[in-house]
């Protein structure tokens, strides 16, 4: 699991996403990856917090179902969860099952506005309608007083990642690499580099390094 933030209203969504993958075992960097995918026919972007691959398995399911709309999508996406999830989980057999959240955030034609929906592993991926708004994974302090959502997302992701070295290295989240937006709205997606961390270029060195 790493970072995730973003923004909705009736006519817009930015989602914003690191791009940092970690090891099970020891923590450190294997690849960088998008954890956010647009997909224009649904107008629809699909993002996976908590297994790792987990997110490019649901969009090729996603990419196959019979729908044209983000609330059609809904309608076919709890049962394709559960069954992608117990698929995953036998085939990876982990040790302990880690839960994921899949979050669809798109724009309806059919009443014209951006509709959010998460759906947890936890909660046996129920459709869970979300208010518009702020929201952010982890979650940790905004900035004071008015500011802009895109300039202030580097200084926030860096403010979840320091209170994450804090926390216990096996339940902590890593977050790193490059950051990315998503900007939605009826007119159709743009992809933005919103900032890189410090330490990628180290990390990417240990990727490289790796795979040598």
């Amino acid at each position: 699991m790493s970072s995730l933030i973003f923004y909705t209203d009736p006519k817009q969504a930015l989602v914003a996403t690191d791009t940092l993958v970690v090891s099970k075992e020891d923590k450190e960097p294997v690849y960088f990856a998008s954890r956010a995918i647009y997909l224009p026919h649904l107008k629809t972007i699909i993002v996976s917090m908590g297994l790792d691959r987990f997110m490019e398995q649901w969009f090729c399911i996603v990419n196959q179902l019979p729908v044209s709309d983000v609330y059609e999508l809904n309608d076919r996406t709890p049962g394709n969860l559960l069954k992608l999830f117990d698929w995953f989980n036998s085939v990876n057999r982990y040790e302990d099952s880690e839960e994921v959240t899949v979050y669809h955030i798109g724009f309806s034609e059919k009443d014209h506005r951006i509709i959010p929906f998460a759906y947890e592993s936890a909660k046996q991926f129920k459709p869970e309608p979300l208010a518009y708004g702020l929201a952010m994974h982890p979650p940790c302090p905004l900035p004071e007083g008015d500011f802009k959502f895109i300039e202030a997302v580097p200084d926030l992701m860096n403010k979840q990642r320091e209170e994450q070295k804090t926390m216990d290295p096996d339940k902590r989240l890593y977050i790193g690499g490059e950051i990315y937006g998503m900007y939605l709205t009826a007119e159709g997606c743009n992809s933005l580099k919103l900032g890189v961390f410090d330490d990628y270029a180290a990390d990417r060195q240990k990727i490289i390094r790796a795979n040598d």
